[in-house]
């Protein structure tokens, strides 16, 4: 994009391979660089398929699509029947222990996983089978801190089925590190706690963006309390 944008997308059809149909007709989307923003609508309304394509995993079939390098924590963990260390270099390969550490320490994992008898050597069962809710989206977040020049955040429903307590100490650990890296975020959902974190509100609505709220406005007060609150 541009100099001191994040994300550009001018008049973008989205649409899943197969579909003969866009599931985001016309997209028209400006995100600043350090800006954070909340896409909030109801499932199905198209939130996830354009994060899909900020990503870079699906191409616009009309108009256009630019965004930073990008990261992108899914709403399902991606873990595998391997140990710890492996499913974390799995963001970077040459990644220490020195480092996996760290990122383990600023996702609050570090003391879960010193109290593993194998550390970083323990293993887990196919998609993460080992390990709570809790603490596989907290692996999730760990590998999202070790990944290097990406510069914009796509976060997808990223505390989903968490209790209260953790969510938000999850996402006041993202909020942090986005901060100190200086990185845009991109946040998929319908909860009010992870909608908290933006500077706006882009409500969308059968794949169209239909309403821009910015933060210190009634407008959007109003949508936040809108939002399912737990």
């Amino acid at each position: 994009p541009a100099a001191g944008m994040a994300v550009q997308c001018e008049g973008a059809a989205l649409a899943h391979a197969g579909s003969a149909s866009a599931a985001v007709p016309h997209l028209d989307l400006q995100l600043a660089a350090g800006e954070r923003v909340a896409l909030v609508g109801a499932s199905g309304a198209g939130k996830s398929t354009v994060l899909a394509a900020l990503a870079g995993d699906m191409a616009a079939r009309g108009g256009s699509v630019r965004a930073l390098p990008a990261c992108w924590l899914t709403q399902r963990t991606e873990l595998f029947q391997d140990d710890l260390r492996r499913n974390l270099q799995l963001a970077d390969a040459r990644a220490d222990d020195v480092s996996l550490w760290a990122a383990l320490s600023a996702a609050g994992l570090a003391d879960d996983v010193r109290a593993m008898p194998q550390g970083l050597d323990t293993r887990l069962g196919e998609g993460g089978l080992g390990l709570s809710g809790g603490q596989a989206r907290r692996l999730a977040l760990a590998r999202l801190l070790l990944r290097k020049n990406t510069p914009l955040w796509l976060l997808d429903e990223p505390t989903e089925g968490l209790d209260t307590r953790t969510a938000r100490d999850l996402l006041g650990r993202l909020a942090h590190e986005a901060r100190q890296r200086q990185c845009s975020l991109v946040i998929a959902t319908h909860l009010r706690r992870e909608a908290e974190l933006a500077d706006r509100l882009l409500c969308i609505q059968g794949g169209r963006l239909v309403a821009d709220h910015r933060r210190g406005t009634p407008a959007f007060s109003s949508a936040l309390r809108a939002l399912r609150q737990d």
